[in-house]
This record gives structure tokens, sequence and C-alpha cells, in this order.
């Protein structure tokens, strides 16, 4: 399925202005994916004593936790974002830098699943505002707003620039407010993809989400772009919007 209307040649923007590529973590979640290893590596070590057999649901149970945290964590860091003097990107871009050094990007295409490695451009003509927020009650509001609107009766929709699995893992969140008919996506197309409960298919979104790591300094490199919408610490009431109009 077509995803947003790419440049026919990927080109670099300029100076980045302010970037994260490298997300923060929330300390409770690499906590739990840390206990859940020392849970693994001690029950098994226990396992191996005389009369000690009964640990292996603890190994078992901490090699669950163990793996399903740090595949999450490792999500996180796999997407980023970039402030430019002309766009805002966000998506896999440490994964576009690599692939670029091989003369392998952009993909000829990426599945619903995978949106992660792809990389979207807003343009600042085409956002309409921006939010930081770091309230628990904020981002749980985004995350139930977006997951009500992607169920669907024909299969299950895959919100473009929406990055919801990494952000479960963050401390904070930035949503940028845009008008889809006027971003890019590299690659240009993301394909629909047979899941467990029918089709998992790509749609475009008036609303991004990427984890960040240091609201401050986003702000204050915002705030020398005049170009860029104003930065909110709030959503606005009401449920949020993320079909195309």
């Amino acid at each position: 399925m077509s995803a947003h209307e790419a440049r026919p040649e990927v080109q670099m923007p300029g100076q980045v202005i302010y970037g994260e590529d490298r997300p923060g973590m929330r300390w409770q979640m690499v906590a739990i994916a840390s206990l859940g290893w020392v849970a693994l590596i001690g029950s098994g070590v226990a396992m191996t004593l005389p009369h000690l057999e009964g640990f292996v649901i603890l190994f078992i149970v901490g090699g669950l936790i163990g793996a399903m945290y740090s595949v999450g964590l490792l999500i996180v860091r796999a997407v980023g974002f970039r402030v430019y003097e002309d766009s805002i990107q966000v998506g896999g871009l440490r994964g576009r830098d690599r692939s670029l050094q091989r003369g392998t990007w952009p993909p000829k295409e990426l599945n619903a699943t995978l949106v992660r490695k792809a990389v979207f451009v807003c343009p600042w003509q085409a956002t309409d505002a921006l939010y930081v927020l770091t309230e628990r009650s904020e981002i749980k509001r985004f995350r139930q707003d977006a997951a009500r609107y992607t169920r669907s009766v024909r299969g299950q929709k895959r919100l473009l620039g929406v990055f919801s699995g990494a952000t479960a893992f963050a401390d904070a969140i930035l949503l940028i407010s845009n008008d889809p008919r006027r971003t890019e996506s590299e690659p240009r197309e993301l394909s629909t993809i047979r899941g467990q409960y029918g089709p998992i298919y790509p749609v475009r979104s008036s609303a991004w989400m990427v984890p960040i790591r240091n609201p401050a300094a986003f702000r204050a490199a915002v705030q020398r772009l005049p170009q860029a919408p104003p930065v909110y610490d709030f959503l606005p009431e009401g449920h949020l919007r993320f079909e195309v109009s």
C-alpha cells in the first residue's frame, strides 16, 4: 500500500540543528530487563546445585522477561529524530546513515511491521504544532487514542510516523502535528503484511510520535527557528485525530 509521496532521489538536508539518535529510556524498563537477566542467570546457577531444581520456573520467567524488555529497549534505540532548518525527520535515522554509506538507501520496500526502519520527513510548512509530553497521563492518552484509531474490522492499521512501541519505554515523547498530504517518507512505499489476526496495513497519520531525551534542549533549538511552530506541554482537549482530512 502506498504511504507518503517521497522524493524520487534522497537528498540529505543541510546542517543538523538538533538531533537525538539515541533517545532516553525509562529507568523502570531498564531495571526490569536487568532483573530478568539476573533472575535467569541466578536461577540457572541454582539449578546446578542439589535439591534446587525448582528454580526452573524462575529460570523460564526471568528469561522471558529479560528477552521481552531487552527487545523493547533495542527498538527504542533504533528510533530518533533530527531538526533541520527546513524540516524535522523521525524514524530509523542511524540505520539510514549506515545504508547511505553502503549505497543501499532507500530500500525498495518495507512492510508495515518495519515502520521503525523507515524515515519520515515533515517540512516546517507542513507542521501545525509540536508537543513535548512528560506527564504519563498525557502519554497514555495519546497511546490510547492511537490504539483506538488503529483498530479495524479489516485488520490492523499501522500509523506511519507513530512509534508506539518505542515510546512505551521512554520518559518523554515528542508529538508532531502535521498535514500528511505534504509530508514525505523514505522509502516511498510500505506494504501490507498478513498478521495473526488479519492484514496489517500502513496508513498516513496527522500526528507523529517519537521518544525524546532532552525536552529543554529541543525547545531551545526549535525556538531559534522562526519557521518552526510553537511547542506545547499538553495535548488539546478531546480525542486526537489521526486520519487524513
